[in-house]
């Protein structure tokens, strides 16, 4: 089917205003999608973004779900907004692409969940870095098993922030307004991008400090993670640092990755490592590392990618790039050191929802 001939899917964005809606604007901008109505809670602002793409504003996600009736409903407000507006928009009939992360708990998430396979809609979540041609790269090495067993996983993620980023919205660093700061806000990526890469841990023991900004949650996390097949790993994401950007490190019996931003390294080890331990009769001798080209494509791992991905399931059936299901797995994985931090001890997975729940609402009735 030529581009020409393609239906076009209505869309609905809740949250214009928001400083995330123009990194949305290229995929919005496709000829595969018609915006039929926006809202914010700003209405002059939401007026004014109606204006420029031809639509009405509407005063509420209800009144824009009656009488625009769009395929598709963009969420882009606060994370404590995704869970009620998501499920409201899927109930409707309409399929759901949601900012990161997919909610404030895991528990919100799993209704969401339950909400799009109710309506048989779809709920996308914008991991948009899943895409990124070296993350791509990466996770076809693993899934062919170029890495052998993987033994262990250190991820360094760097998000200086000053403090005027949370003094100049009222939400940010907040328990009520994020359930959470860099764990909520900056860290999802890399925690979606760790299970997506490696999976799900079986248990985490994690330290949440408030190093440098004055805000009620944390700005600093470090957490240490154990896999049930054996790998043991390592998270530390700060907004209170400098330096490095991201490093994400992943050493198996097959060779050592390493990924960064637009580039990846592979080393292959000349023998599984394992096999090398075993028949080495050299006591202090390591296996030949072996450095191999990994072709990347050139573009990718933006939110235009995102929106041909949501196109093309709707429309042809092809697998999300991030579904609920799985995006639920980074959130659960953030409230586990959350729980783990403040409470002291280690959480093994599946996080127990209710105790979660009970712990968040103890930290929001001290900060009302």
């Amino acid at each position: 089917m030529s581009p020409e001939t393609k239906p076009r899917l209505t869309v609905g964005i809740i949250g214009v205003g928001s400083n995330v809606f123009n990194m949305h604007r290229p995929g919005l901008q496709d000829d595969l999608f018609q915006i039929v109505g926006v809202n914010d809670i700003r209405t002059d602002v939401g007026e004014k973004i109606g204006a420029e793409w031809g639509c009405p504003h509407y005063p509420d996600l209800t009144t824009l779900l009656a009488e625009a009736k769009p395929d598709v409903v963009v969420i882009l407000p606060p994370h404590p907004f995704h869970a009620a507006m998501s499920i409201e928009a899927l109930n409707a009939g309409a399929h759901v692409l949601v900012e990161k992360p997919i909610a404030v708990h895991v528990g919100e998430a799993e209704e969401m969940i339950a909400a799009a396979q109710r309506n048989n809609r779809l709920l996308a979540v914008n991991f948009q870095q899943r895409l990124r041609p070296e993350i791509v790269a990466a996770k076809r090495l693993i899934d062919e098993g170029r890495l052998g067993k993987i033994q262990h996983v250190d991820i360094k993620i760097t998000w200086t922030r000053p403090a005027i980023y949370y003094s100049q919205v009222a939400w940010r660093g907040t328990w009520n307004g994020e359930g959470g700061a860099v764990l909520m806000n900056q860290g999802p990526h890399e925690l979606d991008l760790l299970c997506h890469l490696v999976g799900m841990p079986a248990r985490v023991v994690a330290w949440t400090r408030t190093i440098a900004h004055k805000i009620e949650t944390e700005d600093t996390v470090q957490a240490m993670l154990e896999w049930a097949d054996g790998p043991l790993g390592s998270v530390h994401i700060s907004t209170a640092e400098a330096g490095q950007p991201q490093r994400f490190e992943i050493i198996g019996t097959g060779g050592y990755l390493a990924i960064s931003s637009g580039s990846i390294k592979f080393q292959r080890f000349e023998r599984d490592l394992l096999d090398f331990i075993i028949t080495s009769d050299n006591p202090f001798s390591a296996p030949e590392m072996i450095e191999e080209q990994v072709e990347i494509a050139s573009d990718g791992g933006d939110h235009a990618a995102i929106y041909r991905n949501l196109y093309a399931a709707i429309t042809e059936g092809v697998p999300l790039a991030a579904d609920g299901i799985t995006a639920m797995r980074g959130l659960e994985l953030s409230n586990a050191m959350t729980y783990s931090s403040r409470r002291g001890i280690p959480v093994e997975f599946p996080l127990d929802r209710a105790k979660y729940l009970a712990l968040l609402n103890e930290l929001r009735g001290q900060h009302r």
